[in-house]
């Protein structure tokens, strides 16, 4: 067996010589999927080759190579949510819950104030009237080469859903704040499902943070949401974890007739972040907004993948990701759009933009489109450069010193990411992390986007 395959197979053998305590209070909900991941996992490991041109820190085998523990038996570990959130900012009035490692916990406010038509519980505890839909989402879009994929259906054990009754209307954002907070190296599968019914409306904050910095984690979260007729779905990502916690982030989407999704993903700060976006929009008239930006320093890496396929007709999609690296920070973005013969009338954009403030900073950035059909509007673009020097002269001449003048311009250039979040008081709060990132302040959780002061519900 060769080194690559040592770091995925270990989990092959975690899973089948620890059957009997997975299984113990396991809903069948969740069997399936675990049986399934264990199932395709054997065939991905002997498939797994690394793509060619690959960073190397975001290499799959690279990632998993390290001895992480899980959490098989669902030992539970606290995370003081009160202690976490301390914001002098204004609030977000949000619906909150917390992953704490790879446990759901619904906060108070969550539970009191669940308003009507909106469902958001454990994957162990859905509805039985939801539970063929949950089902379902599980278990669309399963590739059988993807061994990450694979390893978290295998190991998963706990996860949220998210449900909106059609033709409701929820006002408060649902935030989902995941909190790393283990003594040991830990890695840890999160699930969430969103289904947007009919008509619905909803907005999502997922908030990552790490309350053991000088911890390895590994953190597998995959988002699945499902965008009905109608239906308006707001999905925003805030990364802000430690340099010793990584990321393998996967968002599926799939949108029906006249549906709307707008999805932000902002890395604040990190180890490495591999994030994979794959939407799929085979209704008539949908709008797809999908943005991001990232602050890169140190050794720190981020790499963006997107693949959005177009299969309906008079459907318009928008894509902007920034990149700022400093230092030693290394940056990919891969952009694919693709356009089916049947997409006819498709006004589609993608564009990226980085700017490399240290000599040893690196971006590599491919976009691409794959268009089947004549009558289409396409583009994309991306660019790789330096900060403006006459402009950082003109400010220097007036009196502004050379970093604060970098400072300045490099939040400059994020502002139109930014902008393009709809949510006011995110928007605003987003400023602001962006500032103090630029600044130099140390990310942690006291910077979240709430002012949470409440402890989550036992179980």
């Amino acid at each position: 067996m060769s080194k690559s395959d040592n770091a995925f197979a270990q989990y092959l053998d975690l899973v089948r010589d620890n059957a009997a305590v997975m299984a113990k209070g396991r809903p069948a909900l969740l069997e399936a999927v675990n049986k399934a991941g264990t199932a395709r996992l054997a065939d991905a490991i002997e498939a797994y080759k690394p793509a060619a041109g690959e960073i190397p820190e975001c290499r799959l085998d690279r990632l998993f190579a390290p001895d992480y523990g899980v959490n098989i038996a669902r030992v539970p570990m606290t995370a003081d949510v009160a202690a976490s959130f301390r914001c002098g900012v204004p609030q977000l009035n949000s619906l909150l819950a917390v992953v704490a490692n790879d446990i759901f916990r619904p906060t108070d406010v969550l539970m009191r104030n669940m308003p009507e038509g909106l469902t958001v519980c454990s994957l162990r505890q859905v509805p039985a009237e939801f539970e063929a839909d949950a089902a379902a989402m599980l278990a669309e879009h399963k590739d059988s080469d993807d061994i990450a994929g694979a390893i978290a259906d295998a190991i998963v054990h706990d996860g949220i859903y998210v449900r909106v009754a059609p033709r409701t209307e929820i006002e408060k954002a649902v935030q989902i704040v995941n909190i790393f907070n283990s003594p040991v190296p830990m890695l840890t599968p999160r699930r969430l499902l969103v289904h947007a019914c009919e008509g619905s409306k909803v907005k999502i904050l997922l908030c990552d943070h790490t309350q053991t910095p000088a911890v390895q984690h590994l953190n597998l979260q995959d988002v699945y949401i499902r965008v009905d007729a109608g239906a308006e779905v707001e999905f925003y990502d805030i990364e802000e974890s430690s340099a010793a916690t990584h990321r393998l982030f996967s968002f599926r989407a799939v949108q029906h007739n006249d549906s709307r999704l707008t999805v932000n993903t902002d890395f604040l700060s990190g180890g490495v972040s591999r994030n994979e976006f794959d939407i799929t929009v085979p209704g008539d008239g949908a709008y797809t907004s999908l943005s991001g930006l990232a602050i890169i320093s140190g050794e720190q890496v981020c790499s963006d993948s997107v693949v959005l396929r177009h299969l309906g007709s008079h459907c318009t999609s928008r894509q902007i990701f920034k990149n700022a690296l400093f230092d030693n920070g290394r940056g990919a973005f891969g952009g694919r759009i693709v356009v089916d013969e049947a997409a006819r009338f498709t006004d589609a954009a993608q564009t990226n933009r980085n700017i490399l403030e240290s000599p040893s900073a690196r971006m590599e950035a491919s976009p691409q489109l794959e268009i089947y059909c004549d009558e289409v509007k396409c583009s994309h673009g991306a660019t790789t450069g330096q900060l403006d020097e006459r402009a950082l002269f003109y400010m220097q001449a007036r009196g502004i010193p050379r970093d604060e003048a970098k400072r300045m311009l490099t939040q400059a250039f994020m502002v139109d990411v930014i902008d393009n979040i709809s949510f006011e008081v995110l928007r605003q709060r987003l400023h602001i992390l962006v500032e103090k990132r630029l600044s130099g302040a140390s990310a942690d959780c006291s910077t979240c986007a709430t002012a949470c002061h409440s402890q989550a519900t036992e179980e």
